[in-house]
């Protein structure tokens, strides 16, 4: 895999500081006419835009030659010149990112804020800022967001965003930039990286996925205390209320990481090969492809014999499984977990379905063996859709009713 490419783990979304490379040129003069609007947004001329890359700034893509970035002097929302990232066909379905890589040693053991102004325009798919804090094993990133879980679509004039994750004092690299999944283009300025103080809360993926409270209390036993996880074992990501790590995931059925496979308590073993997981899994075949990267997440493939199928993005959520059905719609205002996604179901004024995705589940190169199980143990129908109990009654064995006082039979010269 190229240096390059790794940096894309869990799922790019962003870009960086470009503030300093724009805020050199000299203002527009004052007599230039204002450039043509699109959609609410100014329109890119061809003599405003250089398709040159500022210093430390690269493209990186799940496909070659779908995106392209460059500079972009027509409107910008801050000072005289802005960066942009588009795809070159409105039929792509991977994701690129304008981005740089810098030394972490400026930062260590403080809360980084990377915030810049973007614009979007015609954005099928989504888009926002990302940044990466990375160690000694850069499969395992110390901090992470992508701005999935509050993404930008469509078309929306100059505001600014942000990014703030904490940069441990093992951390080596820091990785930021723009992403965008799907077609579309997007335009920033007004880049700055700055510490910040706690009073800021992070907005990092990765310590937004909580450890669940115990079902019950614990003993005093050591052997029997839950273990006390790091960051580095900390839960990553969440599919309804099943959690999963990189050692773990979390759900009715447990598994444990092994040696090349993944193994449950109930004899299911799961092994993952390139994007495919396969095994037994609830004691029923499992065979699936995940793919990655693009406007969504997608599951394929059969389990237990049936066809299975879940696709995942910033707007909705299919799963199916045999002729079970859940069709769930993202509600970005329903209140939910710092890094989650709430998909919901509606009947009438009421919430009928729900499922929050959160934190690396959300991302373009998500954990495949954790995700494919959480979803999988996360059920393809609603509650509203189980078979529900009856109330069975006694049957009446005589032709006058019972009394609904105890049940015994009332003759009819004592009823009134």
């Amino acid at each position: 895999m190229r240096p390059r490419t790794r940096i894309l783990g869990l799922l790019l979304s962003g870009w960086a500081s470009l503030a300093s490379a724009q805020t050199a040129a000299a203002p527009p003069a004052a007599a230039a006419p204002p450039p043509p609007t699109s959609g609410g947004l100014p329109a890119t001329t061809p003599s405003a835009t250089q398709s040159k890359l500022p210093q430390g700034w690269y493209v990186t893509e799940s496909a070659p030659q779908h995106y392209e970035a460059g500079v972009d002097a027509s409107a910008p929302c801050e000072g005289s010149r802005s960066a942009f990232l588009r795809s070159r066909t409105q039929a792509t379905d991977g994701f690129g990112t304008f981005m740089q890589a810098f030394s972490a040693k400026d930062f260590l053991g403080k809360r980084l804020r990377f915030t810049a102004a973007v614009r979007h325009q015609d954005v099928k798919g989504w888009a926002g800022l990302w940044m990466r804090v990375e160690g000694a094993d850069p499969k395992q990133p110390l901090a992470f967001d992508n701005m999935q879980s509050r993404a930008l679509v469509g078309t929306h004039g100059c505001k600014r965003y942000d990014v703030v994750l904490d940069v441990p004092k093992e951390a080596t690299t820091i990785m930021a930039g723009l992403i965008m999944s799907g077609a579309g283009q997007a335009w920033l300025d007004g880049v700055r990286f700055e510490p910040v103080d706690a009073s800021v809360k992070t907005t990092d993926l990765l310590s937004a996925a909580q450890q669940p409270l115990p079902s019950g209390p614990q003993g005093l036993d050591m052997d029997d205390a839950p273990p006390i996880w790091g960051r580095k074992n900390m839960p990553l990501g969440r599919v309804g209320e099943f959690w999963f790590d990189s050692q773990r995931v979390e759900t009715k059925t447990p598994l444990v990481k092994g040696t090349g496979s993944w193994k449950g308590s109930f004899g299911d073993e799961l092994f993952e090969h390139g994007i495919e997981v396969n095994g037994a899994y609830e004691v029923r075949d499992l065979a699936v492809k995940v793919r990655a990267g693009g406007v969504a997440t997608l599951i394929e493939g059969t389990w237990g014999g049936s066809p299975v199928f879940v696709r995942l993005s910033a707007e909705s959520l299919e799963m199916r499984w045999g002729p079970l059905r859940r069709n769930l719609q993202r509600d970005p205002l329903l209140a939910t977990e710092k890094g989650c996604n709430a998909y919901i179901q509606m009947r009438g004024r009421f919430v009928e379905d729900r499922l929050d995705v959160c934190g690396v589940a959300l991302a373009t190169r998500p954990p495949l063996t954790q995700l494919v199980a959480a979803f999988l143990s996360a059920g393809f129908r609603s509650d509203a859709d189980a078979p529900q109990t009856m109330k069975l009654h006694p049957p009446v064995r005589s032709k006058q009713a019972y009394d609904s006082r105890e049940g015994e039979y009332i003759p009819p010269s004592q009823r009134q």
